[in-house]
């Protein structure tokens, strides 16, 4: 789980649309992607490899239980691009390390989708890397898995999880 003060993510924040999300850019405009605008940024890097994008998400449930759902966004230059399929092996090989690690689905290529143990709460995680030229891009999307979590939520927070997922897939 990513922890820090919050910082101001202006700087790579490119537009605000009207229900369509606001627009991040990350290696001065090679990688793009959008985040809901209820999404607060509250660590970033934007400068020198690897750089990030991190959003807190915000559900009713988490007061209190010392847990946050959060997605972020990690691009790296590559020396050569040959080492992407290395790099997310690794990282997949990894996720199947994590405590309490329990696959959802399997077979979709450089992804994975799992829940495992944060500390003592289970989290469901969803990672996706993608390759844009010589650019590691690795998406991830993290939440606790609370009872008082609603189904409305949940939905909502899958939407803005996929959308940062396909607006930061290479076009």
């Amino acid at each position: 789980m990513l922890t820090t003060l919050p910082i101001c993510a202006t700087a790579a924040q490119t537009s605000k649309g009207a229900g369509t999300g606001t627009g991040y850019t990350l290696y001065e405009g090679m990688v793009k992607f959008s985040a809901p605008p209820t999404w607060p940024a509250i660590m970033q890097k934007t400068e020198g490899t690897p750089q990030f994008i991190a959003f807190l998400v915000k559900d009713p449930a988490d007061p209190g239980s010392g847990e946050a759902a959060q997605v972020s966004v990690e691009a790296k230059l590559l020396n050569d691009a040959a080492v992407f399929p290395a790099l997310v092996n690794a990282g997949i090989n990894k996720a199947r390390q994590s405590p309490g690690y329990e696959p959802r689905t399997e077979g979709a290529a450089n992804a994975a989708h799992y829940v495992a143990l944060d500390g003592k709460q289970r989290y469901e995680y969803r990672e996706t890397w993608y390759l844009n030229s010589k650019i590691l891009i690795h998406v991830r999307c993290a939440r606790p898995l609370l009872a008082a979590t609603t189904a409305d939520w949940t939905a909502s927070y899958e939407a803005g999880c996929a959308q940062v997922l396909g607006t930061a897939k290479p076009h």
